[in-house]
């Protein structure tokens, strides 16, 4: 980790090769359920699930991270 700031981490990776090294570096920004559902909304979406894990474990019970199934909704 490289930072870590109001919810936001920011990272480097570095893959070594013998001839070489790659840099990889990213920023995530992580949300709560509320939070992740609101702002779907508004970006005009329906949420219909969101699971806590790749196995559609409830929230809070998965590996941290959201399954979102969503919808456009149609006006």
């Amino acid at each position: 980790m490289t930072a870590v700031q109001g919810g936001v981490v920011s990272f480097t990776h570095h893959y070594v090769f013998p001839d070489e090294e790659l840099v990889s570096t990213a920023t995530l920004r992580f949300r709560a359920e509320e939070e992740l559902r609101a702002s779907l909304q508004a970006a005009g979406f329906s949420v219909e699930w969101i699971y806590g894990g790749w196995e559609r474990q409830a929230v809070g019970e998965g590996d941290g991270e959201f399954l979102v199934i969503a919808r456009t909704r149609t006006w």
